[in-house]
């Protein structure tokens, strides 16, 4: 799927966040909706080989519809959120030998085709009524062999579509596990080179990690889904009550794991992706899960199905949070990647704009520092910011990591306030960091002499 990573178009700076968006909404949506449609079929799998009655089926198709009700929903909900993730991925990663774009192309494959055969084992309990039906009225008018026969078939068609669920859950599985990979890599540019391979993937315990937090993310959906949904529909019926006991656990698990989880992703974040709005959205993400497991505790004791739907909307609202959080590290810790693509963009822009002839006005590095700059820099003293004297020295022989900065600036001194983000160009800030580091050059030659 790396061929995707050569088709991208390079995008300029601000396109470069609108992407980073693009994937965190993308994640929010189809990574919570696959989880809930694995452990609702996974449960339906229990509950059909277990099923003494009609309604212990009637139970088992409700699990398996819960998620499934129409063709529509996993066509909008995982189908087309999945595809802007993978493109997502792709224009965020080109020109580098990150393995994402792949692993994410191969899990949602997995996941479509996983989909479809999932949606068809859910069909299957209409067509066992269906035939289930033709073979009662066959016993009744037709000859024994004929009706030996319709069974025969019933039996075929169940073992089939059976079959087609199982396979349906297993490649749902191994795509959710994909995706948690590739999200993996994506956060950590340092993994970039090194792993390059489907072998070496699953050797990255920052891997693992994510694969047991989607793992709790699919636990806690399916958990607060089912109770809903569920009780919604079946009340304190003896097999409901039993799908009760097992959301509770499997909430439990989650609104457990979580929160230990985002903790340990806060305390190991790297100081390259650190920044307020991933603090801001976790420590919010925090106080969701909580209100979340109040309303789950309040709706198994006063089986309310209202407490249930409210918790299950601030799980999701918490998990959209805490998937938020994360890819405002990613955003910040792939500033790099982000300056690179958007230096493309320009050189195409430029090309473009010289090819059809269209000029435009340019300014010099003196020009920007005296319209945007020298209202809070001056060279030789404190202003509202830091002399430049004092801090470009640090950057000698670094001048791309100052432009990252000037295009994507960072609390650095706690003598000073923020500095705003100038909405500079690539070029625009090349310009300026030449300017104002020749400048800085020539001041300290002149005071040595």
């Amino acid at each position: 799927m790396d061929f995707l990573k050569d088709i991208a178009l390079p995008a300029s700076l601000e396109h470069y966040r609108l992407i980073v968006l693009v994937a965190a909404i993308s994640s929010m949506i189809v990574l919570p909706y696959v989880g809930f449609v694995i452990g609702t079929v996974w449960l339906s799998f229990r509950y059909r080989r277990q099923a003494s009655n009609s309604a212990a089926l009637a139970l088992s198709y409700k699990l398996a519809a819960c998620g499934l009700q129409q063709r529509s929903v996993p066509v909008f909900l995982a189908a087309i959120p999945g595809a802007a993730l993978v493109f997502s991925y792709a224009q965020l990663l080109q020109s580098t030998p990150s393995f994402s774009v792949s692993l994410a192309g191969f899990g949602y494959v997995f996941m479509c085709i996983g989909l479809y055969l999932v949606y068809s084992y859910k069909e299957t309990f209409r067509i066992q009524e269906i035939l289930s039906s033709y073979q009662s009225i066959a016993e009744k008018k037709t000859p024994s062999a004929i009706a030996a026969d319709a069974e025969q078939f019933r039996i075929e068609t169940k073992q089939q579509y059976e079959r087609s669920g199982t396979y349906g859950l297993a490649l749902l599985i191994l795509g959710l596990i994909f995706f948690a990979a590739s999200c993996a890599l994506i956060a950590a540019p340092d993994e970039w080179t090194t792993i390059d391979s489907l072998f070496a993937v699953f050797f990255s315990l920052n891997v693992w990690f994510k694969i047991i937090l989607m793992g709790a993310i699919a636990a806690g959906s399916t958990g607060f889904g089912i109770s809903y949904f569920i009780f919604s529909q079946s009340g304190n019926a003896p097999d409901s009550l039993s799908v009760q006991i097992t959301g509770k656990r499997l909430i439990a698990f989650s609104l457990i794991m979580l929160p230990i989880a985002l903790l340990i992703n806060l305390a190991n974040v790297s100081p390259a992706a650190m920044s307020g709005t991933l603090y801001a959205l976790a420590g919010i993400a925090l106080v969701a899960f909580f209100l979340a497991a109040h309303f789950a505790y309040g709706f198994y004791v006063s089986q309310t199905p209202s407490a249930a739907l409210i918790g299950f909307v601030l799980f999701l609202t918490a998990v959209g949070l805490y998937i938020g959080s994360e890819y405002a590290a990613i955003g910040t810790a792939t500033r790099s990647q982000a300056v690179v693509i958007s230096k493309q963009h320009e050189k195409e822009m430029e090309d473009l704009q010289s090819k059809l002839g269209v000029t435009t006005v340019t300014f010099t590095g003196e020009d920007i520092y005296n319209a945007k700059c020298s209202a809070c820099h001056l060279f030789d003293a404190k202003k509202v910011g830091p002399p430049y004297l004092q801090t470009i020295p640090k950057y000698a022989g670094k001048k791309s990591e100052l432009i990252s900065f000037i295009m994507n600036p960072v609390k650095k001194n706690p003598d000073y306030p923020p500095m705003p983000n100038q909405g500079l160009r690539q070029a625009e800030a090349d310009s300026i960091a030449a300017y104002i580091m020749q400048k800085v050059a020539q001041l300290q030659s002149s005071s040595t002499k």
